[in-house]
């Protein structure tokens, strides 16, 4: 007749114990680290457009000219020779 090993049985429980409890030890709380990469992702959003926006004031009124945005489609520019002049329905 055999004995169960209770020992055995007795450490497989604690090291199984021992992992759930590192595990849950270990769960740390990382919102603040969302809330960080939110912020970031909203900045770079923001500099792509304004990048993307400089690009296409640059296309429509050359590269010799100052342009300046006055709502999200009409751009003024002022050529270093020449009149200011609007360009109504820039896709920037």
């Amino acid at each position: 007749m055999t004995h169960p090993n209770y020992s055995t049985a007795l450490y497989l429980a604690a090291i199984f114990a021992a992992f759930f409890l590192a595990q849950h030890l270990d769960n740390t709380d990382h919102a603040s680290e969302w809330a960080q990469s939110s912020d970031l992702a909203a900045v770079q959003q923001e500099e792509a457009a304004k990048a993307s926006r400089e690009f296409a004031g640059r296309q429509v009124c050359g590269p010799g000219a100052v342009h300046e945005w006055i709502d999200d489609k009409t751009v003024t520019c002022s050529p270093k020779r020449g009149k200011v002049y609007t360009v109504a329905e820039v896709k920037p």
